[in-house]
């Protein structure tokens, strides 16, 4: 008997992992990173672990902290086009962008589709966090 695997498109991924975040109530918890100095929300941990991006948790927070040196407020945009191509945008609090990196993995969201979050004082946060 052959089983087959099939991996589901990343629009049908993308639905559900949309839901996922939708349905998630954080409790408010903060934790350190235990490489850089900087603490997150439960609810940015859920996020990207459910996109399986938790190594953009670092890179963010890393990213985000060298910034809020001229900038208290930090928004955060993961970001994926209409084709495979991602990003991460980082935003002063009037949507003047700061900074533009493409990732080079493709994140579970629909096309042109973005999650965003927030850096205040050394935390990441979702926006519904705030």
């Amino acid at each position: 008997m052959e089983i087959l695997l099939q991996q589901k498109p990343i629009e049908d991924r993308s639905t559900v992992v949309r839901k996922q975040i939708d349905d998630f109530r954080s409790s408010g918890k903060l934790h350190m990173h235990s490489d850089f100095p900087f603490f997150y929300t439960e609810g940015v941990e859920y996020v990207t672990s459910v996109l399986g991006a938790g190594h953009l948790l670092r890179d963010m927070g890393m990213q985000a902290f060298a910034l809020s040196g001229e900038w208290d407020f930090v928004s955060i945009r993961l970001c994926r086009g209409c084709l495979d191509n991602c990003w991460i945008e980082y935003s002063r609090r009037n949507g003047e962008i700061i900074k533009k990196m493409r990732i080079p993995e493709n994140i579970p969201l629909a096309p042109n589709f973005a999650i965003c979050f927030y850096f205040i004082g050394r935390t990441l946060i979702l926006p519904t966090e705030f």
